[in-house]
């Protein structure tokens, strides 16, 4: 029963692989530019990126908040919960911020920001300790491995529109429904692996709550 529908995203993954790999290559390189601009940018530019995340921890604070004493203290329901609330974040998160605006053909300039942004704050990384630090990379890449996953869903979605035959037909109507197919077999893929982000994400969290740190995971404690 199960190895039925992982067959099918493996075979979609397979098909889509030439895209999936110009995808994660503009996404990759985008970290890196960011990267070498965080290194290398004015002071000001650090602060801007401050109050961007603060603002990222006020957002996050009206909605875990509540769950701060349970996580801390290990009440497995307020972890399972918390990770839920992750995951479904995390998943609504990458239909409309990558896929939805991939459909447009647009990967190129939100996917390449996104990617930007999130080098600059690699560049200031930095924790209590090399393990922390892992944790943290670990738990962040699980989730930043969905993004280029979500693109090419969106992307295929609108390529196939305008060249059906990448679908194996000349009906534009057809195409379009195929690849919706596929986007719903990467997000597949893509839930499995927020699944397994999002508990690694809340007992990260655990762990930045008991080494002192405010239980949001925007760097290393």
């Amino acid at each position: 029963m199960i190895s039925k529908p992982l067959s099918r995203v493996w075979g979609t993954v397979s098909r889509l692989k030439t895209l999936m790999v110009a995808v994660g290559l503009l996404y990759a390189a985008s970290i890196g530019a960011g990267i070498v601009t965080g290194r290398l940018m004015p002071a000001a530019w650090p602060d801007n990126l401050a109050k961007e995340e603060q603002n990222k921890v006020e957002q996050i604070e009206r909605i875990f908040g509540r769950f701060r004493e349970p996580v801390r203290e290990g009440q497995w329901s307020a972890v399972l919960t918390a990770s839920g609330l992750v995951f479904l974040l995390n998943l609504s998160g990458a239909f409309s911020q990558f896929t939805v605006l991939s459909i447009l053909i647009v990967p190129a300039s939100f996917l390449g920001l996104a990617g930007w942004m999130q080098g600059m704050s690699l560049a200031q990384i930095h924790g209590s300790s090399f393990f922390s630090v892992f944790l943290y990379l670990f738990m962040g890449s699980l989730e930043w491995i969905t993004y280029p996953l979500a693109t090419v869903a969106g992307l295929n979605v609108g390529l196939s529109a305008l060249f059906p035959k990448r679908q194996g037909t000349a009906s534009r109507w057809l195409a379009f429904k195929q690849a919706w197919r596929d986007a719903g077999r990467l997000y597949l893929l893509i839930a499995m692996i927020l699944t397994v982000q999002a508990v690694c994400e809340i007992l990260y969290v655990r762990q930045v709550l008991l080494h002192g740190g405010s239980g949001v995971p925007l760097a290393p404690y």
